[in-house]
């Protein structure tokens, strides 16, 4: 027996025109999913900005905040400062009136 060939046919103009039309229906599909890609890519681009300003305004706030914080540091100190020299200053001055009340004391009892 000889081997038998098989050939196929061309499709009918019919079937080539439905292939043109799904062709066509999937570019259409692409270009409709491209420019909603376009526009949710410009939406973010938009949100990224806008989140860009609000990081912007949050570094100057906290930088205004730890400014704040190294003034207050600073005045603490010195308050610290002023009140350990008026505890100094109080502490010897009633260590003078003791000493000037035991002298008057001493004074009375010698009498």
């Amino acid at each position: 027996m000889a081997p038998s060939i098989s050939i196929d046919t061309a499709a009918p103009s019919s079937a080539a025109g439905v292939n043109k039309k799904k062709s066509a229906a999937a570019a259409g599909s692409l270009v409709d999913e491209a420019e909603l890609l376009r526009r949710r890519n410009s939406e973010l681009e938009q949100e990224v900005a806008a989140l860009r300003l609000e990081l912007g305004a949050a570094r100057q706030r906290a930088e205004t905040a730890e400014e704040a914080e190294e003034r207050l540091c600073v005045q603490l100190g010195d308050a610290e400062v002023e009140a350990l020299e008026l505890a100094r200053a109080y502490q010897a001055q009633v260590q003078a009136l003791a000493a000037e009340l035991a002298a008057a004391r001493g004074a009375r009892a010698a009498r």
